[in-house]
């Protein structure tokens, strides 16, 4: 049992960091909620904008525990460290895209439950967050295999 909470400490679950194992749902959730809305827009299908709100809703929560976990990595992570300023790059574009589509969300809760098209802005904030997500996502897998962030020391080459 003090293994597991060890682990827990540091940010792992059965020697697996928990970083690694979330930001997926958010990295899949955000995009998809873009596709839906411009499906929703050339549809004119508001159930797909629905479902756009539910994407965002989810990523959003999602974001905040990798989010959460990934800083637990990072604050234990040498500002002399070759990765730190990509690590550091990487957590402020990511906070940044949980903001963007947190404003997004906000604007959108305001029509709940009668989801209406996504507005002009909304579409603009929301592809520039999805693109920008997808450099943030290369700069994660940079710090992953090119520096072997989140491997445990035993298990580095």
């Amino acid at each position: 049992m003090s293994h597991f909470f060890s682990d827990l400490k540091r940010a792992r679950i059965a020697g697996h960091p928990i970083h690694s194992m979330l930001v997926h749902f958010p990295s899949a959730l955000f995009p998809i909620s873009l596709v839906f809305d411009i499906l929703s827009i050339i549809m004119q299908n508001t159930c797909l904008a629905c479902a756009a709100f539910y994407c965002i809703a989810a990523g959003i929560l999602l974001g905040m525990a990798a989010a959460f976990v990934g800083a637990m990595d990072y604050s234990r992570l040498s500002s002399t460290h070759p990765a730190w300023n990509k690590a550091s790059l990487h957590a402020l574009l990511n906070v940044t895209w949980l903001i963007l589509f947190s404003i997004i969300f906000g604007l959108r809760v305001k029509q709940y439950p009668n989801f209406g098209l996504a507005t002009s802005l909304e579409m603009i904030i929301s592809t520039i967050a999805v693109i920008g997500l997808i450099y943030s996502n290369y700069l994660g897998g940079v710090l992953v295999f090119g520096y072997k962030l989140g491997f445990d020391e035993k298990d580095q080459p």
